[in-house]
């Protein structure tokens, strides 16, 4: 059998996680792993399969139990990496990293969301570094980094809270 639940845990995540209709830890339970398994071939066995691990003990991310298997459009993934490539628009074909821009658009998404996002500046020209064809000088990876943090201070994530944000002078 699994570890029995805690009073307080059960408080928490009657609390935190059930849903209108859900009363009782199994329904939110059954809620997540008919969620979590509804892309599977086999949807009822793998929805029978993840229930047991939720009864043994088994706690999935707050994300989860928040969010699958209801209206929510929120990411059930809590973090993602965003290499960030050495250009205002372009995508770099040596690394294919993304544009400055099109990483912006994609970090406001994932926050609104819900998910954090941690970024890899390594490939950032540094301030004062030559762009060759502008003939102008990079105002370098501080500026890049005001950016992002006024974005994320501007989008709210999935209803609850601002978004979350880390970022790396190496690859991620």
């Amino acid at each position: 059998m699994g570890i029995p639940i805690q009073m307080v845990s059960a408080d928490v995540l009657r609390e935190k996680y059930a849903k209108k209709d859900e009363c009782g830890i199994g329904e939110i339970q059954r809620r997540v792993a008919s969620a979590t398994a509804a892309k599977e071939s086999d949807s009822s066995g793998w929805a029978d399969r993840f229930l047991k691990c939720l009864e043994s003990g088994f706690i999935p991310g707050g994300r989860i139990n928040s969010a699958a298997g209801t209206e929510i459009m929120a990411t059930l993934i809590s973090c993602f990496v965003q290499p960030i490539g050495d250009s205002m628009t372009e995508i770099d074909h040596d690394t294919g990293k993304v544009s400055i821009t099109t990483a912006l658009a994609e970090a406001a998404e994932t926050m609104r969301r819900g998910g954090g996002v941690g970024y890899g500046f390594s490939t950032i020209r540094p301030c004062g570094a030559k762009v060759k064809g502008t003939h102008s000088q990079a105002s370098g990876p501080l500026s890049y980094m005001r950016l992002l943090d006024s974005m994320c201070q501007t989008v709210e994530s999935a209803g609850a809270r601002r978004g979350a944000q880390i970022v790396s002078d190496q690859d991620i």
